[in-house]
């Protein structure tokens, strides 16, 4: 019923945009907090494992530095300190040659998968030196001038605005 409702509403708040053109800043906000809210209620009523496909995470290969992890076939790169732009996130990644690899933005989907690998075991991640924040993904938004982005703390799957800050990550 209540996501009946919350679809009602988001169509309501498009029309709405689209009869008031000089409000689409406003309207672009609470867009993106509608459609979070819609996708935080699939997320809620998908059964285990429903939503993604979960990367169990395997043993990190003893010649990994710390803050390096694996999880199925990927290696991540330790959590930026600070939050950067989706410009500098792509940048940090794309130039990249910690050990020797080639470093690439990870997906909203590994993100996720990430997430759920160590959902009860965000204490392995902090172990290494992790801070568990909103991490830019490589997935662009359905909405022009949005990114996805994971908090890797909640799981929650969000929107950043490309002018925005969150952290970064990089996966081989």
């Amino acid at each position: 019923m209540f996501y009946q409702d919350a679809r009602v509403l988001y169509c309501l708040v498009y029309n709405y945009s689209m009869d008031n053109i000089k409000r689409i800043d406003h309207m672009k906000k609470l867009i993106v907090i509608l459609t979070t809210l819609l996708l935080t209620l699939n997320i809620a009523w998908a059964g285990p494992g429903e939503h993604v496909n979960v990367a169990v995470p395997s043993a990190a290969p003893a010649k990994l530095p710390l803050g390096y992890i694996t999880s199925g076939k990927l290696t991540w790169a330790p959590i930026s300190a600070t939050a950067v732009t989706l410009a500098e996130a792509k940048n940090i990644c794309a130039s990249s040659t910690a050990l020797g690899y080639k470093w690439r933005q990870p997906t909203k989907d590994e993100l996720v998968a990430l997430y759920a690998a160590y959902r009860n075991k965000s204490a392995a991640l902090r172990a290494q030196g992790w801070t568990l924040y909103d991490v830019w993904s490589s997935t662009p938004g359905t909405v022009i001038g949005l990114q996805f982005i994971v908090n890797l703390d909640g799981g929650i799957v969000n929107y950043g605005d490309d002018n925005g800050v969150s952290h970064v990550s990089c996966v081989s």
